[in-house]
């Protein structure tokens, strides 16, 4: 069989070459050098988010233990305390704050005087709280 010049025209130039694959992984390169960050500071925004709502769920618990016994927790252990109509909270455990720290809890609060300061701080020093 014979080759035609079609056919020998084809086998020299089929695959990529080193500067097509070079150029691509240059591309592929640029776009995630612009992606990575963007997606950074939305890990820092998840985080916050979480640390208002897991604030709300443990407000919630804190207003229902005060509603059955009288008086607010001395900590946030007391929200598993069984003797005193508990666990409060649903996987019986007191969360961490999405950083892996406690939450800053204290009854009363020295900003709200007649309930109780709950807060956290993010990484980067911002607080979340459920006083503003």
């Amino acid at each position: 069989m014979k080759k035609t010049k079609k056919d020998k025209h084809l086998s020299k130039r089929s695959g990529f070459t080193l500067i097509e694959i070079i150029l691509v992984v240059v591309i592929i390169g640029i776009l995630a050098g612009i992606a990575i960050p963007r997606m950074g500071g939305r890990t820092e925004q998840a985080k916050i988010s979480k640390a208002k709502q897991t604030i709300n769920t443990l407000s919630m618990a804190i207003q229902e233990y005060e509603m059955m016994n009288g008086n607010y927790p001395s900590s946030l252990d007391g929200l598993l305390d069984e003797s005193k109509g508990g666990p409060f909270l649903e996987k019986k455990v007191v969360p961490m704050d999405p950083w892996e720290k406690p939450f800053v809890y204290a009854a009363p609060g020295s900003r709200n005087t007649h309930t109780f300061d709950l807060s956290c701080t993010s990484a980067k020093g911002m607080v979340i709280n459920n006083w503003e």
